[in-house]
This record gives C-alpha cells, structure tokens and sequence, in this order.
C-alpha cells in the first residue's frame, strides 16, 4: 500500500518554502502550489511536484509600483481568484490538503470537501473577528481611515469548511475558540528559523553589548505592527550613547505620523533577504511591538541571532518566550511598559547578556524548520492521514485530539 501524501497550497510565499524541500525528501509532499517568481524554484530536481502560479504574484507587484495601495481592495479579489482558478487548472487530488486561510482558497477547499478528504487550515493571523477589530481600533487611534476588508467574509467561508485548523500559537488559536472553532479540532505549533542564515557574529555575545546599545525593529511599518509605540518609548527615555533602528517598507498612511518621530529613528529603508541578518547581529535587542501577528517569524530570527526579545501579547511570542529569561512580553498599546523593559536592558549589561545566551540556545534547539517539518509529519499529518473522513463528523474529537494534539514550547 503507497504511502498517503499531502498537497500544499499557498497563495503567497510566507514561511512554506523554509520546510516543504524537507517534507519532499521524505516523500510525503504530493503537490506543493505557491506563487512566487516565474524564475523560481522551490524544491531540487526530483524532490517532487512544485507548481509556481506567478501571475497573482507579478500583478500585484505591477499594482504597487504603479498605484502603491490605491485601489488595491478593489483589485485584490481578483487577483486572488485568478491564482485560485489556475490552481483548479493544475489540480491533483490528495487525501489531505494543507491550506493557507488568507481569502484565497474557498472554492480550492470546497473541491476538497466534495472529494471527501481532509482538509488542515493554516491560519497566519488571528481570527478574522480579532484581527479586523484590532485593525479598526488601531485605525481610530491613529485617527486614519478605516480599512475595507474585503477577504473578511471570504476567509470565513474557507474556515467554515475546514476540518482541523493549525496554528503558529496560543494567542491565535485561542482567537478562533473565542468565536466557536472547537479547541480539540486545532493544533499548535510555532514557526522556526533558518539556523544557517540567523546567528550571531563569530565573537562572543558578551562583547556585543560593549558596542552602542542599538534597538532593532523589523518588519513592515504599518498600523498593525505598532511602532507608534516604540516610537513613543523611545522618546521617552532619552538614551545616551543609543540608536533605534526601523527597518522595513513603509504604510502611505504612516509617513505623517512618522515625521512626527524623525528625530528618534534611523531608517534603514526595505531590506533584501539576504541582508537582513546582518542587522541583527548588529543589534543589542530587539522589539516587535504588533497590535495583531500570528507569530512574527522575526522573533525566531532575532532569538537564532542571539538577542532579547521584547514584544507583545498578540504576537505568539508566549509559546516562545519566557519572560525574564529570554525577553519580556507586554501588553499592546504600552509605551511606557515598554520603556520600562527597554531601560531595564539599557542599565543592566549581565542581565542582557545573559538574556542573549538563553535566547540563542532556545532557538538552537527548539525553533528550527527540520524539527517543525518533523513535528509537522509525525504529529498532524500521519494522524490525519489515516482518519476516516466519513466519521470523522461522529468520532469523539476529546479523545482522538489526545493524540493529535501538539503545543512545542
């Protein structure tokens, strides 16, 4: 009997290309659909079956250089339906499908529903209720105008008919049992990082902190990520011999509210990847102070790269985080709590080195993709696989979620 495989789609690039050759070398993967560059490969000869819908990717792209985010709720869906009709085009049917929740993928799941296989949602945000709440509050805050969410009720529709849901953290999933997912239908397991693009300098991370004490935030500067706030508990403290770092592309709708802060920032401007290590080994700590993230892959990338973290509640960061040890957690919408953290690390060099080796060896030994893709096959995928989608509407979840259920950290 051939061993059941699993198809993989994704409507974006995200975090599936740091795992999936991995899950090809085991031979599990079926089909792997992603947009990407047309010139781009994900998986080596012979791996497996990778199918690249680009256009989606290149008419977006075409967008924002000619109109930035003008009019973009109004093309986007059909961006979206485009990659979802050419992956219909190209489709292979699978016994379990792997699907990104993101408003693209309602009538890919429903094909799946009618073939009678299992289907694991993947959701890389909170709710859709949580998320666009926050996102309206943040909005008032900022007094900016209000967004249209135009994925909201698509997204609903695709979580209304998965089977089982996967998410990268507590903070999410208890975002989905908040507005009735069943909590034995759900499975956590955080994101990792590639250990061989994110680590410190050669020399020894208690020499780091005799440089200047340098603040890192990474990550797209929009309403959502919240640097308003670290901008104002930067401002507040007034460090000496200090600098904070931005580095990521920049929301239209920020750059006024970002003038107000010029004098407080450096502005490294957007960042290829392959440089952005580079910055963080040039840090002393770093900061992601989100209003909403799933789990904030940064965090992994700056804890591999031997730094503190600080960041909030709604990230995730609690499955990977141990306050005190490795980095704070603080509620969202506090730059004085963060302020406090921040001069905490500013005065205390042993604190912080110490803080910097805890966060090293976690994500040395916990927060790798090889162990998430691990984690992925043995404890979510194989159960699936051999679940009788016909009763699986009548078998008691309590006791089969016993077994499935995954929480790493």
């Amino acid at each position: 009997m051939s061993t059941p495989k699993v198809n993989i789609a994704v409507c974006g690039r995200f975090h599936y290309h740091n795992y999936v050759p991995f899950l090809a070398k085991e031979g599990i993967l079926n089909f792997f659909y992603y947009s990407h560059r047309f010139d781009r490969k994900i998986l080596s000869g012979g791996q497996g079956n990778e199918v690249n819908l680009w256009l989606k990717e290149y008419l977006i792209r075409i967008h924002h250089r000619l109109l930035s985010t003008h009019l973009l709720s109004f093309f986007a869906p059909f961006y979206n339906s485009l990659w979802e009709k050419q992956l219909l085009r190209h489709w292979k049917a699978a016994k379990l499908w792997h699907i990104m929740l993101h408003g693209s993928a309602r009538d890919i799941i429903h094909k799946v529903c009618k073939e009678g296989s299992i289907v694991l949602g993947e959701a890389v945000n909170s709710h859709p209720h949580t998320l666009t709440s926050l996102l309206d509050e943040e909005h008032e805050r900022l007094i900016l105008p209000r967004q249209n969410h135009w994925w909201k009720k698509w997204m609903l529709d695709e979580i209304e008919q998965i089977d089982f849901l996967l998410a990268p953290s507590l903070w999410v999933k208890n975002s989905y049992v908040a507005h009735g997912f069943p909590t034995e239908k759900i499975f956590i397991l955080p994101y990792g990082v590639d250990l061989k693009r994110f680590y410190p300098l050669s020399e020894d991370i208690e020499k780091q902190s005799s440089k200047k004490f340098k603040v890192l935030c990474v990550g797209q500067i929009t309403p959502r990520k919240g640097q308003i706030d670290l901008l104002e508990a930067w401002k507040r403290l007034k460090l000496k011999n200090a600098e904070l770092i931005l580095l990521g592309s920049i929301d239209p709708l920020m750059k006024p509210i970002l003038s107000q802060y010029k004098d407080c920032f450096t502005y490294m401007g957007f960042c290829s990847w392959d440089k952005v290590p580079y910055y963080f080994q040039q840090a002393s700590v770093f900061v992601l102070p989100s209003i909403e993230d799933g789990f904030g892959c940064v965090i992994s990338e700056a804890m591999a790269s031997g730094l503190p973290v600080i960041t909030t509640t709604n990230t995730g960061a609690s499955d990977v985080v141990d306050e005190g040890i490795n980095g704070y957690i603080i509620p969202i919408r506090s730059p004085e709590k963060l302020a406090e953290k921040l001069e905490i690390l500013y005065k205390n060099q042993s604190l912080r080195e110490e803080m910097s080796k805890n966060a090293l060896e976690k994500a040395r030994k916990l927060l790798n993709w090889e162990f998430y893709a691990t984690s992925l096959i043995k404890k979510i995928y194989e159960p699936l696989f051999y679940m009788n989608k016909s009763k699986e509407k009548n078998i008691n979840h309590s006791s089969t979620q016993k077994n499935l259920k995954l929480k790493r950290c």
